[in-house]
């Protein structure tokens, strides 16, 4: 279950268009931020530079008027600040290099000198001592590197932080919306599945998926309201046409009993009381499953064993498969009692195997099985194609377009009714070749 939910988020297009909205933010805050950081550096350089010039006109300044002793007083009280690095070169050393630039005071990258190791990298001006000796202030590299570093690390969390706050609530919409079409699907497909009474829910807050709920059932319910009318009326045409059908059938069955009419116009009248037969059992076929689906019809449930029922339905069609040499095997591999109707349960069970003995070639085999779950009904015959197995079980539908088999397209729509009842299903598959009926009951005595 957990596997079917994470495949369809990874398929959830809600999810891919927030995503993509996603990396979209992300790279236009990337874009934000990288001009942010790289002028935050310019400007911390700028202001670097700055300190470094101002330090330099200070110094020159003192130098020249009060002499050496005031510039040593003036750095000593300097120091305690750490932010400048003096020394006091003679001509001799060597000049700074990488000027950056030329304005005076002269701001230089001065790297480590052989001659003085214990310098720093740093970025540095001089001032010109009366002595003629030269006094280098500079700042330490590490200051600037050291402010990059946080930089960096503040530019790194404000960008990725974000980005996976967003994906996470990117999820955690994408999961709630498919959680809310998920519920739709599934009612829809209880509707598909047959169904009746289902609605979904609709919260208070009308919103959106609140108003989707709201015309989707309204929509069911007048879908409901005309199938349950159509099905009235044709129920109402059956019940009206079986009256007068029935006494024309009496009447060809008085003519049947009459010396007078001869050999010729008795088999055209056997014929046309066959097809008044076939037609009033079709009416009565709809009438039942009408009021079986409806609840006019009582159904009295009680304890049962279904490999009893089994039998007693492979005993009354076997002389069917006898007729077309046909083998009918039946196995018990576990008991199975129920709770349920027998009457109702015989039928739907002879209608399976009536349908598998129907559509099976003759010197066919059909297997029965019987276990904890139901019934197996397993045959080698022409199968139904996988696009035709759900409209199978509706009603008055025929698959066979040939018509060679007697029928009126109402006994697996019966075993469907049937199984609903007893809270059971059927389900059909290939059985390589033929066809595989499973009647499934979810409830049984023993769970």
């Amino acid at each position: 279950m957990l596997l079917d939910k994470r495949d369809e988020l990874y398929r959830s297009s809600i999810l891919k268009l927030l995503i993509w909205f996603a990396i979209g933010l992300f790279l236009m805050m990337a874009l934000l931020l990288y001009q942010l950081y790289s002028t935050s550096l310019h400007l911390y350089s700028q202001n670097l530079d700055e300190w470094l010039r101002g330090e330099t006109s200070q110094l020159q300044a003192i130098a020249s008027a009060e002499g050496i002793e005031a510039v040593q007083q003036s750095i000593n009280n300097s120091k305690e600040s750490n932010r400048y690095i003096y020394h006091i070169a003679n001509h001799a050393s060597p000049s700074p290099t990488d000027t950056s630039a030329t304005s005076y005071p002269v701001i230089a990258q001065i790297k480590q000198y052989q001659a003085y190791n214990d310098l720093p990298n740093m970025r540095a001006t001089t001032v010109e001592l009366p002595d003629g000796s030269e006094l280098i202030i500079g700042i330490d590299q590490e200051r600037y590197l050291s402010f990059k570093k946080q930089l960096d690390s503040s530019v790194i969390w404000g960008t990725f932080f974000p980005f996976i706050a967003l994906c996470l609530i990117a999820i955690l919409i994408a999961v709630y919306i498919l959680k809310r079409l998920n519920l739709v699907n599934q009612t829809m497909n209880r509707v598909m599945l047959g169904e009746r009474n289902v609605r979904l829910k609709v919260g208070p807050d009308m919103n959106e998926f609140d108003l989707l709920a709201l015309h989707l059932n309204n929509m069911l319910e007048q879908m409901e309201q005309s199938e349950s009318k159509l099905k009235s009326l044709t129920v109402d045409i059956a019940h009206d046409l079986r009256t007068p059908m029935g006494r024309i059938k009496l009447r060809i069955e008085d003519l049947l009993y009459d010396n007078t009419v001869s050999d010729y116009h008795q088999d055209k009248l056997e014929n046309i009381q066959s097809d008044f037969s076939l037609l009033l059992d079709t009416f009565n076929g709809m009438m039942e499953l009408y009021h079986l689906e409806n609840g006019g019809t009582p159904v009295n449930k009680q304890q049962c064993e279904l490999s009893k029922i089994v039998q007693d339905a492979i005993e009354f069609a076997e002389p069917t498969a006898l007729d077309k040499q046909q083998k009918l095997y039946l196995t018990i591999e576990m008991p199975c009692p129920l709770y349920a109707n027998p009457s109702l349960l015989f039928r739907a069970v002879f209608n399976i195997i009536d349908n598998a003995i129907k559509y099976t070639h003759e010197g066919g085999v059909i297997e029965v099985i019987v276990d904890c779950f139901g019934v197996v009904v397993a045959d080698n015959g022409m199968g139904i194609k996988p696009k035709d197995r759900e409209r199978a079980l509706d009603q008055l539908v025929r698959l066979d377009p040939s018509r060679t088999e007697h029928g009126f397209g109402l006994g697996l729509a019966l075993v469907k009714t049937v199984m609903k009842i007893h809270n059971g299903r059927i389900s059909l598959s290939d059985n390589y070749p033929g066809l595989r009926a499973r009647l499934l009951f979810d409830e049984t005595v023993n769970k």
